[in-house]
């Protein structure tokens, strides 16, 4: 039955894409204020300095360890505890992030036309699968794709960063969606769509197309060059021209 679904979704694609790869955090989901409140966790209990608004939406979109690293200016050896901490305040509330409206009949969309979607995060994979089925996305997704933490792989070496098997940011996350759709050689098919540099910068990086979204926790110099939507309407007429 999947594979008769499988060819009468093949057969319907007639758009310039046919593989859409989004981020989650940000771009489907309107989850920044509880990650900023996450990273407030951290920062009370290390008892560091206040940030503003919008110095806490830096930490939306590159992976834990290099944004305490880099923002919290947290010495590595504090570096596991302190993602610890932010899990602990994270994950009991990470399924209750709504959708941004519009998401889920945008995927619905998609997902009749015949297209191949993915949701590519810098999160563990584990909490990706979580967030999609508890926020109803999974049914629409043909690859649920997150970063592992496989013991002597790191987010900061940019080979663990950009390959699919090691998967320890977005550059490796969204290649393994792309070999796990099949979509490995067809790159001009697929589009990236996200609202941070990283999502950018990874698609870049590829080979891929790429189209930043205004209601996340970027702007639009994060995106030189590549088409900036402000509505998920705008999105959708983007992602289905023909």
């Amino acid at each position: 039955m999947k594979a008769v679904e499988g060819e009468k979704r093949k057969a319907m694609g007639k758009h310039y894409y046919q593989t859409v790869i989004f981020d989650m955090d940000g771009t489907l989901t309107d989850s920044v204020p509880l990650i900023t409140q996450g990273v407030q966790a951290v920062i009370a209990h290390y008892h560091l300095s206040a940030q503003t608004p919008q110095q806490l939406k830096r930490f939306v979109g590159p992976p834990l360890r290099i944004g305490f690293k880099k923002y919290l200016d947290l010495p590595e050896g504090t570096l596991d505890e302190a993602v610890e901490v932010y899990r602990r305040f994270y994950r009991p509330r990470m399924t209750q992030v709504p959708l941004f409206a519009g998401i889920t009949e945008l995927l619905q969309k998609l997902h009749a036309e015949g297209m191949k979607i993915a949701v590519a995060s810098s999160k563990l994979e584990e909490l990706v699968r979580e967030i999609a089925r508890g926020t109803g996305m999974s049914p629409y997704l043909d690859c649920i794709a997150g970063t592992q933490e496989k013991s002597g792989t790191s987010a900061e070496n940019p080979r663990d960063v950009a390959s699919p098997l090691t998967r320890r940011g977005k550059e490796g996350v969204i290649r393994y969606a792309l070999d796990q759709l099949g979509m490995e050689n067809s790159l001009e098919q697929a589009v990236m769509v996200g609202d941070r540099e990283d999502d950018y910068q990874a698609a870049k990086n590829i080979g891929i197309a790429v189209i930043g979204v205004s209601w996340g926790a970027g702007n639009r110099e994060e995106f030189p060059g590549a088409p900036w939507v402000t509505s998920v309407a705008e999105l959708k007429a983007t992602l289905l021209a023909k």
